[in-house]
């Protein structure tokens, strides 16, 4: 077959910009735009309603000069920071910020899902709704002795409930509308699978409703806010104990549970999780775009339910400056009771203590999942974000005063103060390439909602990026009780170390062990000395070994195999050893703290300089860790969640000279799944370019040595014919190689 020496002139020579043939790649991206469920968590006014309001904005929150401003001072901090920045920020107000790459979201409120379960349980009895609703609530206050008071169970707060809410809801407007809550199947679960999604959503996601909702909890607020925490954490409570508020069932559970017997079903445990996952649904249905946002998730088997059956679901972790979130809690407080001070006062304290012990639970490690566990759910957070609004000094809660020693500052005053301190720092910080400044409220959600619609359209930031290798290190650790990864950089934010919480090298973590190896013998090398020791009896006031002790009672190894099934029964050394001494001593772990160890990678491999650099913790550093760090000279510590301690107050804000104290930064930013769902684009930035773009670089005339190259494949007969063609029929787009001495290739 004859070889046709047939270069296109138009395809080397000129660039085919056909706009037509521009690909819509569009479709890629319409799950992550038309369907994003978010989750916020964190602690009490922490600033997730902030986060919530900007989220469900009518208008694009992010045309706004100030945002401007803000991504210009990064600039001259660090160019590449700040134009990551503008690239989100002009994706986010393309086109005027249309809804082209804005849509607000709608924010599902926990407390209103909570109240739509009270209704059907009050609904489904005899007699008036209102009134079962009245009989309920009390009963839910005094229907055992309770430790903290409730509504219901004092004279005044029954009085309260029967008379103010009755008035309530005999509002005929409210009356009207409730009579419209048509549910009656045996559980609210059933109903919401039997009726279509118009009906689920024009009753839950009405305006009329959402005012009931937010007037009922105010009238409750207006005579107790801490009351009406505890009526909403207890209704929360029960429906993932037993699925449904039945008196006489939470007392027998509330029994068993005051005995010791945790041995709870969790057939319930994902009551309002489910709910919300058809409420989620039933506004998908109808709305052609379904962002959400639900607030308040505190739970973290209910996180793990939405993890699990949403790709499109992303928890958000909102904090701010702890002292700063103390003065929210009683601005809150000072703004329900105004000039009743000692109500001010013992409010203020009964939501700090119930916020500490929604946070510290540790109900779960003895079985009971259904109560808040907020700590666990910072932990399994996408994306972190952190407030850094303004210092306060407190002591203890009480006295409220600010740096500068005034004293009941109003809050104008108070943001007017930070804004200058936050300009000072930049000003001072512009000359510093890695200095870290916090970025705004604002700008954290820009990025957040900027990944999940267009994933990788910016690289990671160096914080970011670091805290996820530690992140990604702590899973190396065979601790059994808490994971934690640290990484160790210079200040130019180069790796230099990385660690996690474990037992020195060559030792077995106790992820690997069994207890009954211990009993019986068995991988002997695994335990210490002292662990399998039938002579040291000194130790504990009872005389007799930590084996004995450990094994003792035991019951068949093959009936907590069936019990465990199939799993391994390691033990925690600490936690025993604590326990038979009745002390509480941190030092007895097994393992080294992540940053310990981090720091004595550095030592062990090859001694380098680390003073300036910076320390990246999935938990904040204890005291003994802080120490070391203090010593080394790192002068950057960035963490997720606080260790509670004394660590900052007393061995990082412990020196001489202020300024040469390592600063501690709350992490901003996205981590673990979270990290890898935002940062990994669908595809390349550049092939995308080009094919919405259509735009390709220019095809330029062949150098001479490659047309020599062409011509080298071809017989110089065939050339020959090739120029002949083309004498005859200039028109063809065939190659003129008149002028190419072809002799020397005959």
């Amino acid at each position: 077959m004859r070889k046709e020496i047939r270069v296109s002139k138009s395809s080397i020579f000129k660039n085919n910009n056909n706009n037509d043939k521009q690909m819509d790649v569009n479709k890629f991206y319409e799950l992550r735009s038309n369907f994003i469920l978010i989750g916020i968590t964190g602690r009490m006014r922490g600033g997730a309603n902030v986060f919530g309001e900007l989220l469900c904005s009518e208008a694009n929150p992010f045309i706004d000069e100030n945002l401007t401003n803000e991504i210009d001072a990064i600039k001259t901090q660090n160019t590449n920071e700040g134009l990551k920045h503008e690239i989100l920020k002009k994706f986010i107000c393309y086109d005027n910020g249309s809804s082209k790459n804005w849509n607000k979201f709608e924010l599902l409120e926990y407390k209103k899902v909570i109240f739509f379960h009270l209704l059907f349980d009050c609904y489904k009895e005899n007699g008036d709704l209102n009134l079962n609703l009245i009989k309920k609530i009390i009963q839910l206050g005094k229907y055992r002795d309770f430790k903290f008071e409730r509504f219901g169970n004092t004279e005044e707060s029954e009085q309260f409930i029967t008379n103010q809410l009755r008035e309530f809801l005999n509002k005929e407007e409210i009356k009207n509308y409730l009579i419209t809550f048509n549910f009656s199947c045996p559980t609210l679960e059933e109903c919401l699978k039997s009726k279509n999604s118009y009906e689920i959503y024009n009753f839950f996601f009405d305006e009329r409703f959402s005012k009931i909702t937010n007037d009922f909890y105010s009238l409750l607020d207006s005579y107790s806010l801490i009351l009406r925490q505890r009526l909403i954490q207890s209704l929360s409570l029960y429906y993932r104990l037993n699925g449904r508020i039945d008196i006489d069932e939470i007392s027998e559970i509330d029994k068993r549970i005051s005995e010791g017997n945790f041995e709870i079903s969790l057939d319930n445990i994902y009551t309002i999780a489910k709910t919300i996952n058809r409420l989620v649904k039933a506004f998908r249905d109808i709305n052609q775009t379904c962002n959400i946002v639900i607030d308040s998730l505190k739970n973290s088997f209910e996180i793990n339910y939405f993890k699990e059956r949403y790709s499109a679901f992303y928890l958000v972790t909102v904090n701010k400056n702890e002292k700063s979130r103390i003065f929210d809690i009683k601005e809150k407080v000072k703004k329900l009771y105004e000039n009743d001070f000692s109500k001010i006062e013992f409010e203020f304290a009964e939501n700090k203590k119930f916020d500490d012990n929604e946070y510290k639970t540790n109900d779960f490690k003895n079985g009971l999942f259904c109560s808040p566990d907020i700590e666990n759910c910072i932990q399994k957070s996408d994306y972190h974000i952190f407030i850094n609004d303004f210092e306060l000094d407190i002591d203890d809660g009480k006295e409220l005063v600010l740096k500068d020693g005034s004293v009941n500052i109003s809050y104008s005053e108070v943001k007017e103060l930070v804004s200058k301190e936050v300009e000072n720092n930049l000003n001072k910080k512009n000359n510093l390439k890695n200095s870290f400044v916090y970025k705004s409220l604002k700008l954290q959600i820009l990025k957040l909602i900027c990944l999940i619609k267009q994933p990788g359209i910016i690289s990671p930031s160096s914080i970011e990026r670091n805290m996820h290798i530690a992140f990604n290190a702590k899973l190396n650790s065979g601790c059994i009780s808490r994971q934690v990864g640290a990484v160790i950089t210079d200040q130019f934010f180069s790796v230099k170390s990385v660690g996690w919480n474990e037992v020195p090298e060559g030792q077995t973590p106790c992820s690997l062990r069994n207890i009954y190896d211990l009993k019986k013998g068995n991988n002997a090398n695994t335990f210490t000395r002292f662990e399998k020791s039938d002579s040291i009896r000194n130790v504990y006031t009872n005389g007799k070994t930590f084996k004995e002790n450990a094994t003792d009672g035991l019951i068949e190894e093959a009936e907590i195999s069936q019990k465990l099934q199939g799993r391994n029964c390691p033990f925690c050394f600490k936690e025993f050893h604590n326990s038979f001494e009745g002390e509480k001593n941190q030092v007895h772990t097994r393992s080294l703290h992540a940053e310990e160890n981090a720091m004595m990678q550095i030592a062990k491999y090859g001694g380098q300089s680390i003073k300036g650099g910076n320390l990246f913790t999935t938990a904040s550093p204890c005291e003994l860790c802080s120490k070391k760090a203090y010593q080394l000279g790192i002068r950057n510590i960035f963490y997720i969640d606080p260790y509670p301690g004394i660590s900052k107050t007393q061995i990082l804000s412990g020196g001489n000279n202020p300024e040469n104290n390592p600063n501690l930064f709350m992490f901003q930013g996205a981590i673990g799944r979270g990290y890898n769902k935002l940062y990994e684009p669908f595809m390349s930035i550049k092939d995308e370019t080009k094919l919405r773009s259509n735009i390709k670089p220019k095809k330029m005339k062949p150098k001479l040595k490659d047309l020599e190259d062409i011509i080298a494949q071809f017989t110089p007969n065939e050339i020959i014919e090739s120029i002949e063609r083309v004498h005859k029929n200039p028109s063809v787009e065939v190659m003129d190689f008149s002028k190419i001495n072809i002799d020397s290739k005959k």
